[in-house]
């Protein structure tokens, strides 16, 4: 081999490796591609890849002096670089790319283990993210279209109110829990439904739901007759799988908050309940504390996808009930 700087002898070893990375298109890239049919995308790319040879040339030429004598040697004789020298490569692009100091040697132990610490966290991250949205994306695709007003709710025999934390004390209900009441109130006396299926946790942890929306209910003059307590209700899918199984609905109108009834919906509509959603306003709720349900109900999305796979049972199984079926008549 003719005498050459050993610069020049690594870029040589190199440069079709580098001139292939150079003409990746990258993320970017290709949805540009696709955006514009290809054609713009491409003839940009390899504009770009004549800049990027012009900067892998000078990142060759740096990282050729952190090469021992034996890797100089191995160099003049193969032909060939160390296994570490395309990563040094890139990282000096990259520092030139970003206007910084070109690194000084290689990367340390130190820097090693920082940079595989923020990828396992990165990926961590990415991971729990999509674990977490996916499933809120797939609730709100299902309910679309099937939550509305009550104006334009579709009349149906019975309207599920869902249960919520009742006040201290445990005989009020809190702002939640009072604009879902209302709003079940006024669908039964406009008579858009005949009854009204309330379900709640009686053993909750402010004290007993049920108890206390039945006799919110029956203070603003509905008829108890056209109220049934479900008190097993202590989720949204018991909720569900409850109305269907033990009370015969297979059709109903859901009254919670907008950000809870993409789930509610949803999870009836999967147990076999013809389910439409009319949202209830929260008079008083602080911001912070919207904020607060809005999170906690997207963090109950992948329980919501496991258990709509899974078809469990409800935590407490009972008999058919009629009682709702005589309180419709």
């Amino acid at each position: 081999m003719p005498k050459l700087r050993d610069e020049r002898v690594a870029w040589l070893a190199v440069q079709d490796q580098l001139r292939r990375r150079s003409r990746r298109l990258g993320p970017w890239g290709w949805l540009l591609t696709i955006a514009t049919l290809g054609a713009w995308a491409v003839l940009r790319s390899q504009g770009r890849g004549s800049a990027r040879m012009a900067a892998y040339s000078l990142a060759v030429d740096h990282v050729t002096g952190y090469l021992d004598d034996d890797e100089r040697e191995t160099l003049r004789t193969h032909g060939t670089v160390p296994p570490w020298f395309l990563f040094e490569v890139e990282r000096a692009r990259w520092a030139a790319r970003d206007k910084q100091s070109l690194p000084a040697g290689r990367e340390t132990r130190l820097e090693r283990r920082r940079r595989i610490l923020l990828r396992v966290v990165l990926t961590g991250t990415v991971a729990a993210t999509v674990l977490v949205l996916s499933p809120t994306v797939w609730v709100r695709a299902a309910s679309l279209g099937r939550i509305g007003p009550a104006s334009t709710a579709p009349e149906a025999d019975v309207a599920i109110v869902f249960g919520a934390q009742v006040a201290p004390g445990g005989q009020e209900p809190m702002p939640f829990l009072k604009g879902r009441l209302d709003v079940a109130a006024q669908l039964l006396t406009s008579g858009k439904v005949k009854a009204l299926l309330i379900s709640g946790d009686a053993q909750g942890g402010s004290g007993d739901e049920v108890r206390v929306m039945r006799d919110y209910l029956a203070g603003k003059g509905v008829d108890p007759a056209r109220m049934v307590v479900d008190p097993h209700g202590l989720d949204t899918y018991d909720t569900c799988r409850r109305a269907r199984d033990v009370y015969g609905v297979t059709k109903a109108i859901l009254v919670s908050q907008e950000l809870h009834l993409h789930r509610a919906v949803t999870l009836c509509r999967r147990l076999g309940v013809d389910a439409y959603g009319v949202p209830a306003l929260c008079e008083g709720c602080q911001q912070v504390t919207i904020w607060y349900n809005t999170a906690r109900d997207v963090a109950a999305g992948p329980k919501a996808a496991w258990e709509a796979l899974r078809h469990r049972q409800a935590a407490v199984v009972s008999p058919p009930d009629p009682s709702l079926l005589q309180a419709m008549r």
